[in-house]
């Protein structure tokens, strides 16, 4: 299991790619963070999606999310997930999608 994360500056996007992986089995729900970055002296918005998914779902999910959501400011990575609740990964690998 990875956490996949998905960073730009727009909250209608992110909540259309939110919809999009969970009706395409990749997220069974999405956390939005709306949070700010400092670059330099300035301050920008960034909106942050995560959530956790299959590992081998990690290259289908970024192409896809590149392909119909592009965005100039698209920031997209994972991390491990070394462990998770014992009920929760059962759901997770019975509901999304097939690798």
């Amino acid at each position: 299991m990875i956490l996949f994360n998905i960073i730009q500056s727009d909250e209608s996007y992110a909540k259309k790619v939110s919809e999009y992986l969970m009706q395409n089995s990749y997220a069974l729900k999405v956390h939005i963070d709306i949070n700010k970055t400092l670059v330099g002296s300035e301050e920008k918005p960034t909106i942050r999606l995560f959530f956790i998914t299959k590992a081998l779902l990690y290259t289908v999910i970024e192409k896809e999310v590149m392909e119909k959501f592009k965005s100039s400011d698209l920031l997209i990575y994972a991390t491990p997930v070394s462990h998770v609740n014992v009920e929760y990964g059962e759901l997770l690998r019975t509901k999304l999608k097939a690798v």
